[in-house]
């Protein structure tokens, strides 16, 4: 019996997939509360956050068929969770996918591949900031590869006329000794 194949490879991000990128954070902008963005960002500005990021060798990783990896099924990069020395190796993931794709174990090949990548980069610490304390989805997903919930903060997002919380978790990739 031949070996099934995966359904979609995992990456790094170039720059001919940013427009791809770019419409699946579009849509997420423009439909959901994952993200607390308002207007989605035009492909110079996800050039610009794309850059930025790489130039830092931060994480950008999409997800793409097997059958043709030209084409982008989601994507996740990681950033230092906040621009000071002692943040250093804590990190904030995020992870985005085409709305064709959701429940396909796109979202969790993402994250594995990112944790991944960024324990051999020397990372301790990953946060997750989860837009919507009702995202059961994302908040499912990190719980599945080993975050936990270390906080909430209340109605501190207002999207389509909601107040929304933030779900804060996070999960250690430092080797216990």
């Amino acid at each position: 019996m031949a070996e099934k194949r995966p359904a979609f490879i995992v990456r790094p991000c170039f720059e001919q997939d940013l427009d791809q990128v770019q419409l699946i954070y579009a849509h997420h902008v423009m439909t959901g509360t994952g993200t607390f963005e308002t207007d989605p960002p035009d492909l110079a500005e996800m050039t610009n956050r794309w850059s930025r990021l790489v130039s830092k060798n931060a994480p950008f990783l999409v997800a793409s068929p097997t059958r043709d990896v030209t084409r982008i099924v989601g994507f996740a990069y990681a950033q230092q969770f906040r621009d000071r020395e002692a943040y250093a190796h804590t990190f904030e993931d995020s992870v985005y996918v085409a709305p064709a794709q959701m429940g396909q174990g796109v979202a969790k090949a993402l994250l594995i591949h990112l944790l991944q990548q960024l324990k051999d980069d020397g990372v301790r610490e990953v946060v997750a900031v989860i837009g919507d304390g009702e995202n059961k989805a994302s908040i499912g997903l990190h719980a599945a590869l080993g975050f936990r919930q270390v906080g909430l903060l209340q109605r501190v997002g207002v999207k389509f006329g909601r107040a929304l919380d933030v779900v804060l978790m996070q999960r250690s990739l430092a080797d216990r000794a």
